[in-house]
């Protein structure tokens, strides 16, 4: 009896432990994104972790291992991008598929902040996790009558409410996966630094996409160097993305990107009027688009600067 007994606690008490620790990681694993996305757009970090956690299963569903899309959302007329398929309220309906997690965090931020219908949620506290969690539900988000409540218990079970405050500091990451994505692995025959992961502390930098490019901003200066070994990059590779010599010392709060620009900006940007001082590599940088791509779309010579007031094609 004693015996069975055991044997009945292990089989509900370790699915348990399993789904806790599924969780628990895949908060320490988006909490950042979720930090970010709030200072960014205003959304709580606590909604997002939240939703992520019950929308994707904890990263488990299948819209979000093949699709990266941790939050259910669904393609509508103004959608562009990549398509899946899934079964939902209706069968065969069409979702949202990013490159990465990160783009569906910050696509989730975007989608509440530019629809109408979520508007009055700006309005609240941003520390009102329960508001939102209402509001949500009330402007239909999802069709589940218990959604607010499940987002609610989510949110107080795991101490969500801790990232809303502002004052929550992570200690370190390994190699988050926003980065990871972003990171290239290029086959150069060359000499990789060794590193044991991304060993930069949550409180020395910020990150964020620009034109599909994943870049990073530091929060004190760094030798270039020394930023490529402690994310495990080549040394070619951050001076060469980024138009930089290999002896460059990254300013706190400049853009570097960390994997190659694109050979176009994206199409809400077809021309840049140059103002007084900018250079190529300025333009280059601002809309992520490769400074070679920019002279042969101009029909310019290599080093040739623009001068101020000129038009300068993007695409």
């Amino acid at each position: 009896m004693r015996k069975l007994l055991f044997v009945v606690i292990l089989f509900f008490v370790l699915p348990m432990c399993y789904a806790q620790s599924v969780q628990e990681e895949y908060i320490k694993k988006y909490c950042q994104i979720a930090v970010e996305e709030m200072s960014r757009t205003g959304v709580p970090a606590s909604i997002t972790l939240a939703q992520g956690i019950l929308e994707s299963g904890s990263g488990t569903s299948m819209l979000s291992i093949k699709g990266n899309n941790h939050f259910g959302i669904k393609c509508h007329s103004d959608w562009t991008g990549s398509r899946m398929y899934s079964d939902d309220d209706a069968k065969n309906e069409c979702f949202r598929m990013y490159p990465n997690a990160a783009e569906s965090f910050r696509d989730h931020s975007d989608f509440l902040r530019k629809n109408q219908r979520y508007a009055s949620l700006f309005q609240l506290d941003p520390k009102d996790y329960k508001g939102w969690a209402t509001g949500l539900k009330k402007a239909g988000y999802a069709t589940s009558p218990t959604y607010a409540t499940r987002l609610i218990e989510i949110i107080e079970n795991y101490g969500l409410a801790q990232y809303d405050s502002g004052t929550f500091v992570p200690e370190s990451i390994d190699v988050p996966a926003l980065v990871a994505d972003a990171v290239t692995s290029d086959t150069k025959p060359t000499r990789y630094y060794s590193s044991n992961g991304f060993e930069l502390s949550m409180t020395e930098y910020s990150l964020g996409s620009n034109n599909n490019t994943q870049y990073i901003i530091l929060k004190y200066d760094m030798d270039i160097e020394v930023l490529s070994r402690k994310l495990g990059m080549a040394p070619w590779q951050l001076p060469k993305y980024n138009d930089l010599p290999k002896d460059y010392k990254v300013k706190a709060g400049e853009l570097i990107y960390l994997k190659p620009k694109r050979s176009k900006a994206e199409k809400k940007y077809t021309e840049h009027v140059v103002v007084r001082g900018e250079t190529m590599r300025d333009i280059s940088q601002k809309y992520a688009v490769k400074i070679s791509s920019l002279y042969k779309m101009n029909g310019w010579e290599q080093g040739v600067q623009p001068v101020e007031g000129s038009r300068v094609r993007l695409r």
